[in-house]
């Protein structure tokens, strides 16, 4: 979802959002692609205080590339108990390419048991066993929580095996009829569409979308670029077809 528009339609998933970082709960959020998932994890954690203990990562399937991340924000916001445990010169990416990820791995989970934390990891999509075994360990360590997002239970890979509890997740609802109608609303004017014919469109574009904010909001979006408009007509077939691209499955 766009950070252009509010969090419509979305106040229940992001007060359990808000609850379970709260109480360092561990949870996962589930929906399909422009669900909504990012930019709730972004409306949760922003403002926060600074002390918080909460890392965002993006999720890489490649466990180092995961692993250097996870070390390099846990540097970049000063934890102590890492920063005691490693000799860092000027150059942190230098330090970082020299790691195995053995080390790497023996110095988060170190770190962290000292001084535990919530874990955001954002679009899991394919997760391997050593990924699984390393948080694993993390996910049980007191103090610890681990928040993730992904598609759908098949896209978690083995981390399936960290989240087996459906108490644990948080389903992205489709918006309702008058949410998702207040959504376009504000995406259309946004995106500047009052000088064309948006009455059709608008209604195919709320039919498409199922209640799919993203798809709302890029639908919008590509209609405000002249090769998807004639005249004042929005090419809606042509439009809907990049839409689907940009939004598999």
């Amino acid at each position: 979802m766009d950070a252009i528009c509010p969090l419509i339609g979305l106040s229940l998933e992001r007060e359990r959002l808000r609850a379970a970082l709260a109480l360092r709960e561990s949870v996962l959020l589930i929906g399909p692609a422009g669900s909504g998932k990012s930019a709730l994890i972004r409306a949760a954690i922003t403002g926060g205080p600074p002390d918080s203990g909460i890392l965002f990562l993006r999720y890489s399937a490649s466990l180092q590339r995961l692993l250097a991340d996870l070390t390099r924000s846990l540097i970049v916001s000063g934890h102590r108990t890492l920063l005691g445990l490693v000799r860092l010169d000027s150059d942190v990416e230098k330090w970082l390419s020299h790691q195995t990820s053995v080390h790497l791995k023996g110095l988060l989970w170190t770190a962290f048991e000292a001084e535990p934390g919530t874990l955001v990891i954002d679009g899991v999509d394919g997760g391997s066993f050593p990924m699984y075994r390393f948080l694993q360990r993390l996910y049980f360590a007191p103090g610890m929580a681990i928040i993730a997002s992904a598609r759908n239970t098949g896209s978690l890979g083995a981390l399936a095996r960290l989240f087996w509890d459906p108490r644990q997740t948080i389903p992205m609802r489709p918006l309702k009829g008058a949410d998702a109608r207040r959504l376009f609303d504000l995406s259309a004017d946004r995106f500047g569409l009052g000088r064309l014919d948006v009455k059709d469109f608008r209604e195919k574009a709320l039919e498409s979308a199922h209640g799919n904010p993203g798809q709302i909001i890029e639908m919008c979006r590509l209609a405000s670029d002249p090769r998807y408009v004639s005249g004042t007509h929005i090419k809606f077939g042509p439009l809907r077809i990049d839409v689907l691209m940009k939004f598999p499955g």
